[in-house]
């Protein structure tokens, strides 16, 4: 008999917050990036932050940060449609 193979699923989409820790609300915002298929799973992770939605990235994309904290989005080979 075969062995049963479990495919672990990859989330769908990165999502980028801009978050300050409830206990400091007047510090400067950070970013947070995390991976998720659902905004609320996102947020979930960060239940202390103060989170202000920045980005829904799907995963299938690349996501690259600077040293300068500019980034940048790599779309290739994805089919855009436009409504």
């Amino acid at each position: 008999m075969a062995d049963q193979q479990h495919t672990q699923t990859h989330p769908k989409f990165t999502w980028l917050f801009l978050a300050t820790p409830k206990s400091h609300p007047d510090c400067s915002p950070v970013v947070i990036r995390t991976t998720a298929d659902t905004e609320e799973e996102a947020r979930a992770w960060y239940p202390r932050w103060d989170l202000t939605f920045a980005a829904k990235i799907r995963s299938e994309c690349s996501l690259y940060q600077y040293r300068n904290g500019a980034f940048e989005l790599t779309v290739s080979g994805l089919e855009v449609r436009h409504a």
